[in-house]
């Protein structure tokens, strides 16, 4: 590893740094970045607490993500080569360099607009693979207030994780 990373996993800290750096040095660097985060995290975990998950079972939810697939693949033209649904540890889904995209199946728990926020999401990864202003286009279009859209994720995800 060659450069420090400062990240945010469930609510705690995490500071990973290559041999030989200054940990003090990094947090100092970074206090302001880590205090808007920390402060973040703490409005989420408490709108975390006023949430009442859906109540859709696996079969329902891979049939839901199924049906935006076919709807989204028409829209932007492309289509993933394979669905994984699965729990994951980290994120709420993914898309891979080959075209798969995988999806966490605590999703099912989620409103069906967040559902279709995080399918459409990785969709637009199929033809964009990074975060440019090309992606945020696309995404835009159908979902204007993509920050607010992003801190209700947060949210359910303290709270699925319960």
């Amino acid at each position: 590893m060659k450069h420090p990373r400062l990240e945010f996993r469930t609510g705690t800290l995490l500071v990973v740094l290559p041999n030989g750096q200054n940990e003090d040095r990094i947090l100092e660097k970074h206090r302001r970045w880590i205090q808007r985060k920390y402060q973040f995290i703490q409005e989420v975990i408490d709108t975390s607490a006023t949430i009442t998950l859906e109540s859709r079972t696996k079969e329902e939810f891979r049939k839901q993500v199924q049906e935006l697939i076919a709807r989204y693949s028409k829209d932007l033209g492309c289509s993933p080569n394979r669905v994984i649904i699965k729990i994951m540890r980290t994120k709420w889904a993914s898309c891979s360099r080959k075209g798969n995209l995988t999806i966490n199946s605590l999703g099912q728990y989620l409103p069906d607009d967040l559902v279709e926020y995080i399918v459409y999401h990785e969709m637009v990864h199929l033809t964009n693979p990074n975060h440019n202003s090309l992606f945020w286009m696309y995404i835009h279009k159908n979902f204007k207030d993509t920050t607010e859209i992003e801190k209700s994720l947060c949210s359910y995800w303290f709270q699925v994780q319960k």
